[in-house]
């Protein structure tokens, strides 16, 4: 029986490679077709030609064809030759990079623990291991940069990285055990990068990092105050995250994006926006970032995007090429796609539409109920308030002038809309309950968002947790197909994509039809990867 360990896109999703304890198989996304497998004695033999002794080759040459090669990962750069493979062997404990185009081994790295995932683009390689400790290479040349010291992976590594040249790494705060990765580094003739001796003492302030709301300040007083450290950050949630430059190994930006633990995070190809969702998996949350001239990193907006109601653990977060669309897998056997198209939801002349919407249907805020990522229910008042304010993004309470004058040219949904239902009997009553009503002219925020579009896909759907891979999926994107990947039957699927609507239905209308009115993919063919594996 066949043992599913890593299924994985290349970056530009043009090939799928499978990893299991017979072997390893790269394929041609589109058309689909094989173009690697390490059950072929030629192209195995000729990659041992670079890597073993002459004598060792002979040996193994007669029994070639029934060994086996168990796989932990396999990671490709692109469509480039250049392949990470982790063998199952020796604990999954070595890594090898090798050129199969040539039959090249480049370098085998030997490590003290199992590793659980490896990241890579094409400037850095990231290499997690199952003690926590997250190693940082130069690509180029294989150098180790940095060691960050984080939880250990019980199952699998929660973060990504970004696959442009940026090199961005976002992983939860709840995760640092090391607080060095705040030091400042300075360059250096000899080392690319180190830290100097005062760096590397006392205790490390990150306020110039932090992105904080009203909400969090008034929620926790050590927020009021400056020196806010690592263990204030941890001690007030376990949602915090922070994007981190593996190029200059110095942090980037540190926000709130839940209340509960993160289950995944997935970057854009860009590196300009992160998704992210926690261990209840009802929404997901988008996470746009802008760099200024002089480098300072902000987070400019935040989209919510809503699953479902119904707890379930996500499993796969993934975003087309030009960021317009993010698919969202999980346990729960479908496939979401959500619309990020900015504006789409929102009439820009005003937001008469949707206001007359609201007009209509009193119980238009019901699907802002429920947004908090706790596991116990709370009323309906206090999920919006906390669910406005942590969508806040604002440094500080009292802005400057020229400040309070570039938010108020900033119209948010709500300030287009607030006039067409403030004087609802319900509306009226429900916000003037929310202490952070002040502060709802500056939210760069949207209603929630709605899947455009699903995929069931044509097989049995499991139903034991106790497996990790429980209908775990990866998610591609090839022009106007989506390219599924099962963990569960080794399939791979296209689908078509569907035509994405737009209006206020995007914008996450809970009503009883809304349902209905989400498309379901066409499914147009499916493959075999297990098949002589």
């Amino acid at each position: 029986m066949h043992t599913i360990n890593d299924i994985s896109f290349n970056p530009d999703f043009s090939l799928v490679s499978i990893a299991t304890n017979n072997g390893n198989k790269i394929f041609n996304c589109e058309p689909f077709g094989e173009l690697y497998s390490s059950s072929e004695t030629q192209l195995r033999r000729t990659l041992s030609n670079s890597i073993d002794d002459v004598s060792e080759v002979a040996v193994k040459a007669d029994h070639s064809t029934d060994e086996k090669c168990p796989t932990k990962l396999l990671k490709m750069l692109f469509s480039t030759s250049l392949t990470i493979i982790v063998p199952e062997a020796n604990d999954c404990r070595s890594l090898k990079v090798v050129n199969l185009k040539q039959g090249l081994k480049i370098v085998e790295l030997e490590f003290e623990s199992s590793v659980v995932d490896v990241k890579l683009n094409r400037k850095r390689l990231l290499i997690a291991l199952h003690n926590g400790e997250l190693h940082i290479y130069d690509l180029s040349c294989i150098k180790l940069l940095s060691v960050l010291r984080l939880s250990p992976n019980v199952d699998t590594f929660v973060g990504d990285l970004s696959i442009d040249d940026k090199s961005w790494l976002c992983i939860p705060i709840s995760a640092i055990k090391d607080d060095n990765m705040f030091s400042k580094p300075r360059r250096d003739s000899n080392v690319s990068m180190h830290l100097t001796e005062n760096d590397t003492q006392g205790t490390h302030y990150l306020d110039e990092y932090i992105e904080l709301t009203p909400k969090v300040k008034q929620s926790n007083s050590v927020f009021e105050s400056p020196n806010i450290t690592l263990r204030d950050i941890q001690e007030d949630s376990e949602g915090w995250l922070m994007v981190y430059d593996t190029m200059n190994l110095t942090p980037v930006s540190i926000f709130k994006a839940h209340d509960s633990s993160i289950s995944k995070i997935a970057m854009s190809q860009k590196g300009n926006k992160i998704a992210s969702a926690s261990v209840k998996g009802t929404i997901v949350r988008v996470f746009d970032f802008a760099t200024a001239e002089d480098g300072k990193v902000s987070l400019t907006s935040v989209k919510n995007l809503r699953r479902g109601h119904n707890v379930a653990k996500i499993n796969s977060l993934c975003f087309n090429h030009d960021e317009t669309i993010l698919g969202c897998g999980s346990e729960s056997n479908t496939i979401h796609f959500f619309n990020l198209i900015k504006g789409d939801a929102i009439n820009e002349k005003g937001g008469d539409e949707h206001a007359q919407e609201s007009d209509d249907h009193p119980n238009s805020f019901s699907d802002y109920d429920d947004q908090s990522d706790t596991d116990t229910r709370r009323s309906s008042s206090e999920e919006l308030n906390e669910s406005l304010a942590s969508l806040l993004v604002s440094k500080t309470v009292n802005t400057s002038t020229q400040e309070q004058e570039a938010l108020k040219s900033k119209k948010s949904w709500f300030s287009k809309t607030k006039s067409k239902f403030i004087h609802n009997p319900y509306t009226t009553s429900f916000l003037n309950k929310i202490p952070y009503r002040d502060y709802l002219d500056n939210l760069i925020w949207e209603p929630p968002r709605r899947s455009f579009a699903y995929i069931r896909l044509p097989e049995h759907a499991w139903t034991s947790s106790s497996n990790t891979n429980h209908n775990k999926v990866a998610i591609g994107f090839n022009g106007g197909l989506i390219l599924i990947a099962s963990y569960q039957s080794g399939k791979f699927y296209h689908y078509q994509q569907p035509k994405q609507h737009t209006g206020h239905r995007l914008a996450g209308k809970d009503s009883g039809d809304d349902k209905d009115k989400r498309e379901e993919c066409q499914l147009l063919g499916q493959y075999d990867m297990l098949q002589g594996v």
